[in-house]
């Protein structure tokens, strides 16, 4: 399995934290961390899916540059949205977003390279 397809899998995993993180860290009665967290949950956990399952270098390689930008939405949501009071939310989404953009953008310059 290359990078890309391996960094693919662990997206997966933050994508479906993400859906599960406003119940486990209690902070679901905050509406807009609790949407972004579980729309961008979904997003990761289907982009990720479809990186770990393609065959295809230039899918894979755009998915994650996708996936990078959206960890990077992470950390930035909750000063844009506004929930960076939610101290749970905040390190919840600054930490995933930080795993997130790295990996993806490893991920993303590996499938340059033919790792995918």
């Amino acid at each position: 399995m290359g990078t890309a397809k391996a960094f693919g899998w662990v997206t997966v995993v933050a994508g479906v934290w993400e859906i599960l993180a406003p119940f486990i860290l209690g902070y679901s009665a905050t509406t807009g961390a609790m949407v972004d967290a579980i729309i961008l949950g979904i997003v990761l956990l289907v982009l990720g899916l479809w990186i770990a399952l393609s065959r295809s270098n230039g899918s894979v390689r755009a998915l994650s540059w996708i996936d990078a930008v959206l960890g990077l939405w992470l950390i930035l949501a909750p000063f844009i949205i506004g929930y960076a009071g939610a101290t749970g939310a905040m390190v919840n989404d600054i930490i995933v977003g930080a795993v997130v953009l790295v990996l993806e953008f490893w991920g993303a310059i590996a499938a340059g390279r033919g790792n995918f």
